[in-house]
């Protein structure tokens, strides 16, 4: 079987076993649409002003990109049992290869991905409109196209900890993320620069709409060395729990 057959397999397996599930990722949308859009629209008509707007900000930095993992058993008891190495024990016992692992979850990632923040953006743009705050929907397409191309990045290193370490090290790796993530947002506030969300979306409501591609252009660059970065960790890491 080909590389590519191999991981679009793997890709179509996890899909189709997760199908159900994604009842659960939609519901998680649901809570992040309860809590972001609010924030969205305050910062919005207080843009200057906003003292919540490192909330908007950590938000998006911290969860868009985990719209891109399916809430299954696996990732449940991943610290505890370290499900992902047992995981990935098992099909290393099979004629499948580190590549085709690697390229199987890059593609099952992009596709869950994809789908998660279409209809978190979607739905978003429709409550916006209904609570009579305009934006023009190209700019609205090219801010979360913004989105899209930073979550997939974030999401890649999120992947190159959970199928490349223990349990316990890629648990270690997300608290230091989002830790990360939210001094970011709070130097940004701090240093009065403004919302990232907000100042994205008016960036390119004057004209700016480059801005859009910055992200997927970056993305399409260090996706083929991402994919090389995961099948190298593959091929060395320990597979013991």
């Amino acid at each position: 079987m080909s590389k590519w057959k191999g991981a679009w397999f793997l890709a179509k397996q996890e899909l189709v076993r997760d199908r159900w599930r994604s009842i659960i990722t939609v519901a998680f949308i649901g809570y992040l649409l309860l809590f972001s859009v609010p924030l969205f629209l305050e910062s919005m008509t207080e843009r200057e002003t906003d003292s919540m707007s490192w909330l908007t900000d950590f938000i998006y930095l911290s969860l868009l990109p985990c719209l891109g993992f399916v809430l299954n058993n696996t990732m449940m008891n991943y610290y505890k049992k370290d499900s992902y190495s047992r995981k990935l024990a098992y099909l290393r016992t099979l004629p499948i290869t580190p590549q085709q692992i690697a390229l199987g979850r890059l593609i099952q990632l992009t596709l869950v991905l994809f789908a998660a923040q279409l209809i978190f953006f979607a739905a978003q743009y429709v409550i916006i409109y209904f609570s009579f705050v305009e934006i023009d929907l190209g700019d609205f397409a090219l801010y979360a196209l913004f989105w899209f191309g930073y979550s997939l990045m974030i999401a890649m290193a999120y992947v190159y900890w959970e199928i490349g370490h223990s349990g316990k090290v890629y648990f270690a790796a997300c608290i230091v993320t989002a830790i990360l993530f939210l001094a970011i947002a709070a130097a940004v506030s701090w240093l009065g620069e403004g919302n990232i969300v907000i100042g994205t979306l008016g960036a390119i409501e004057e004209g700016k709409w480059w801005i859009a591609l910055i992200t997927p252009v970056i993305c399409a660059i260090t996706l083929p060395f991402g994919y090389r970065v995961l099948t190298n960790r593959l091929q060395k890491r320990s597979y013991t729990v």
